[in-house]
């Protein structure tokens, strides 16, 4: 909280600085037509100034500036209680955490709505963003309670570009220089040599004479491209109509990695019976084709020998690539396996790993306004989204992946294998909305039926059979039939009075198939309220406190997505399709029964929000604060169940509770507007607190991959994946003693027991500011910052590498190259669980920096084109000495793929 009081002493500069700046420019703006924005919500649309709930709209002046390759780049760092984490992985989808997310093991991703049409899990990476009109970001439970069982994580609204009535063609290009940042510290060749010399000098013999940079051999300076063109206008002159395609290449940082992407997007809106009935049309199909490099190689990078050059003469594989000495002969799987890590470049350039991916997502939306009964609506709309996904992965004959034995004579084999699985997303709903005013009253009631299908199958699944122990369903497959089915009912009504008093009513009722019939249905709904007190004759006409709106809610949501557990509550066996048993005459399959939890049911959320919207000056300075609460219980993970409880080692179940809550401030501030130069900002701030309230166990260890421990933990009081570790004790100096820790318990010896919850990787307070300016009739610049404040992560890179046990493994002999850190530590051994390795995160980055040129009037005033340059992933600043403390897996950094730093060219035409 102490972070968040800085944040908010900020605020009152930035009203006094406008304000006084409104007070020098009065004289110089122009009186302008109010115009009221409307805002998407769920099922519909309101006046932004009718709005109850917590709810971020976001349109093309908001979005980042500069080279934006995804649809989450428009709006990363926008939106006060919405953080991204992007990772540098060309054509990978974001992590996107709307106020912190409500689960454990469950989904934590809010919904995405591309037009109407609920598409599966976040899927941006297939979108154009040069397609987007506006963002909806729904926040609170009574704005997103109207989704039930898909809004517990917020909800993301996208509006696709429409056509008009004129006739505009755009075209958009950008061409970028991707360069790496930065590398992770290890050491050079000549350090490498004095290191073993001190440590392992039987090991000379091992050592090389080239000082081999491995990150530089793995990571390359690459270009980007993305050209796109739309044609928007009139169809037959009566029909508005947009057609847009767009073709992005980006080849990434790794020497094999590669992406690209072609959209083709439409968007047809006819109407008949003078706009009683209206249509709305929207498609877009994508492909993307995708080399997926072996990003292991960063690991490897780290810990190969840097003495030894990339090619050997005297290589023993085919491909002449430097190997470390050495091997076993595996007489089960006929492969030979060499000793030590692989040489980087050799794993890259003989794995390729192609994915070619198809999609289409499109929707038909129908409005009909009665003739007879003009405020009463019918609203309809269809939609699919459709994926399909092939992979084909092969190693080349002669690489060391592919070098096998055949009756103990060594041959280059190589392997391929072929991988694919398709998706079909089917929705459908209906609703009538009546609207009405009688005098100082208005209101507008919505009722509506909801169907969704997700079916997908996969291209390599193995041949295994689930049976029913139910005799009549003896032979029902649910893998053969794997569909999620979500049906719902759903209404809304909103009261208003005299353009002061609002009130939001929602309800619905959500079924899901993941459950069973005991516990399928579920019931959501929330109730906000609005006051707009600048309407009170007591204010309204201020010219100081130009707007002022107070806000509160309470809702409760859904969640049933816990991962792929589609049918756990079915009782089930494993049927085996080779072990038989023999009674008399006949012959059996042996089956295993299955775990299962027919108790499984809903991971219900309840919301609280107070929300403050306001506006100084005549609106030259607008904001929001928002204050909320969540607390979800029940909560569905994925938990061990111990030995012969449930015929299985781990399982979902309903564990828990988690509580939520924090502030949120967002700030819009023209600070001047004249007509030869503006200059806007915009800031927003969160804190943010997450914390287990209950659990079934008080504790639940979390393994991660290559941790060798049990370093993060589910606690109660405490954080999710908080780091459990040991208090590391230090010498005079500073340094940390190896195997020495605090004895907590003051018990007289050091065991698990004296480990404690230290850090956390959620950050307290993260924040975003961007800076907008025009210079006269032709100049505009964009400025873009970030900054993460509270965030820990655990440095899983030196962990595993930065000691001596690494440097010189006795297992297969080899040497390995280290992380600098270990000249800090001289750890001979791993010490993975000492609270040494949990590093501060925090950061502030500057995003991006674009500066464009505009050519007005073009075509008797009918053009203009815009020539812009910028960088992206400008500055990072931070106390974290490897790549970027901005990373996945939950705070645990074992070599990201980085992001590069792209510097841009780029033209926007519009005729």
């Amino acid at each position: 909280m102490k972070n968040f009081t800085t944040v908010l002493k900020i605020a009152p500069a930035f009203l006094l600085a406008s304000t006084m700046i409104h007070a020098q420019t009065k004289d110089s703006i122009t009186k302008e037509k109010k115009i009221e924005e409307v805002v998407l919500i769920g099922y519909g649309k309101q006046k932004k100034t009718d709005l109850t709930g917590s709810i971020t709209s976001l349109s093309t002046a908001d979005f980042n500036k500069g080279a934006v390759t995804t649809a989450e780049g428009l709006i990363n760092g926008r939106a006060a209680g919405v953080v991204i984490t992007q990772s540098g992985t060309p054509g990978s989808e974001p992590i996107i955490r709307v106020r912190g997310g409500s689960s454990l093991n469950a989904s934590n991703e809010p919904l995405l709505v591309v037009d109407g049409l609920p598409l599966d899990g976040v899927s941006l990476s297939t979108i154009n963003p040069n397609d987007i009109e506006s963002f909806s970001i729904l926040k609170d439970a009574a704005s997103t309670a109207i989704y039930g069982s898909r809004g517990s994580n917020g909800v993301l609204l996208i509006t696709t570009k429409k056509g008009g009535k004129r006739l505009r063609v755009s075209l958009n290009a950008f061409t970028t220089v991707n360069t790496l940042a930065k590398k992770i510290k290890v050491y050079n060749g000549d350090e490498f040599r004095t290191l073993i010399n001190q440590f392992v000098p039987d090991k000379i013999a091992q050592l090389g004479t080239a000082n081999t940079d491995w990150q530089d051999e793995i990571f390359k300076t690459s270009v980007t491209n993305d050209i796109n063109a739309s044609v928007s206008g009139s169809l037959f002159g009566k029909v508005p109509t947009r057609f847009s395609v767009d073709h992005l290449e980006n080849s990434g940082l790794l020497i094999t990695s590669g992406f690209q992407r072609t959209t083709g997007n439409i968007a047809i809106s006819p109407s008949f019976f003078d706009d009683h009935l209206k249509f709305n049309i929207t498609g877009t199909y994508s492909y993307t084709f995708k080399n997926n490099a072996d990003e292991a190689a960063i690991g490897n990078a780290l810990s190969m020998n840097p003495t030894q050059s990339v090619y050997d003469d005297n290589s023993i594989y085919g491909d002449g690539y430097y190997e470390n000495r050495g091997g076993n002969f595996n007489s089960t799987t006929g492969t030979y396996n060499p000793n030590g890590v692989s040489n980087p470049v050799a794993q890259l350039r003989n794995k390729h790993d192609i994915q070619n991916f198809k999609r289409f997502f499109g929707n038909v939306n129908m409005e009909y306004k009665f003739h007879f009964l003009p405020e009463l609506r019918l609203v309809a709309n269809a939609g699919l989204d459709s994926k399909e996904l092939d992979g084909h992965i092969t190693t080349t004959k002669n690489s060391r992946n592919g070098y096998y034995s055949v009756a103990n004579t060594f041959a280059y084999y190589g392997s391929e294998s072929f991988t694919g699985e398709s998706l079909l997303n089917k929705n459908a709903n209906v609703q009538l909305n009546y609207g009405k005013t009688f005098g100082k009253f208005n209101f507008d009631v919505m009722g509506g039926y909801e169907y969704q299908n997700y079916h997908k199958t996969s291209f390599d699944t193995k041949n295994t059979f689930l049976y029913t122990l139910d005799p009549i369903n003896n032979f029902y497959n649910p893998d053969s039939k794997p569909d999620v089915n979500l049906q719902a009912f759903f209404g809304r009504l909103n009261l208003g009075y005299n353009n002061k008093y609002l009130l939001t009513v929602n309800y619905r009722r959500d079924g899901s198939s993941r459950f069973s019939k005991d516990n399928r249905w579920g019931n959501f709904g929330g109730v906000a309220a609005a006051w707009k007190i600048s309407e009170e004759s007591f204010l309204k006409g201020n010219s100081t406190l130009s707007d002022l709106k107070l806000r509160a809610s309470v809702g409760k949501t859904g969640q049933q997505d816990i991962l792929d557990y589609r049918y756990d509550y079915f009782k089930t066996y494993n049927v085996s399709s080779t072990l038989y048993y023999q009674f008399g005459n006949t012959f059996y399959q042996i089956a295993k029964a299955n775990g299962y939890n027919e108790n499984l049911k809903w991971e219900e959320s309840i919301k609280y929000n107070l929300g403050l919207d306001f506006g100084f000056a005549k609106n030259r300075v607008t904001g929001t604060l928002d204050f909320y609460l969540a607390d979800t219980k029940d909560l569905l993970s994925i938990v061990p169940e111990g030995p012969l409880e449930n015929l299985r080692i781990i399982g979902p179940k309903n564990i828990g509770r988690l509580q939520s809550k924090g502030i949120e401030l967002g700030l819009d501030i023209k600070a001047v507007k004249k007509e030869n130069f503006t200059l806007n900002f915009n800031y927003n701030a969160t804190y943010n607190n997450i914390k287990i309230k209950e659990l079934e166990s008080d504790k639940i260890d979390k393994g991660g991959v290559g941790l060798g421990a049990f370093i993060q933990t589910f606690t109660t009081g405490y954080s999710p994946y908080a780091f459990n570790v040991y208090q590391q004790v230090y010498d005079n100096n500073g340094k940390p003693i190896e195997g020495a820790y605090v004895d907590r318990n003051n018990d007289g010896v050091i065991t698990s027991a004296d480990k404690y919850i230290y850090k956390k990787p959620q950050a307290d307070v993260t924040m975003g500011f961007m800076t907008n300016a025009t210079f006269g009739k032709h100049i505009d610049f964009s400025m873009a910052w970030r900054a993460s404040i509270g965030n820990y992560l655990y440095d899983q890179i030196s962990a595993d590498r930065a000691q001596l046990g690494n440097i010189y493994n006795t297992v297969d002999g080899t040497i390995n190259n280290a992380p600098v850190d270990f000249t800090n530590t001289n750890f001979r051994f791993t010490n993975k669980e000492s609270d040494y390795y949990v590093k501060n995160g925090s950061f502030v980055k500057l995003d991006n920096v674009t500066l464009g040129y505009t050519f007005n009037n073009l075509l008797k005033n009918n053009g203009s084109i815009r020539f812009y340059t910028g960088v992206n992933n400008v500055l990072v600043i931070t106390k974290y000495k490897n790549i970027d403390p901005e990373v996945f897996n939950e705070g645990r950094d074992s070599s990201i793929y980085p992001r590069a730093r792209m510097f841009t060219l780029g033209i926007n035409a519009n005729f």
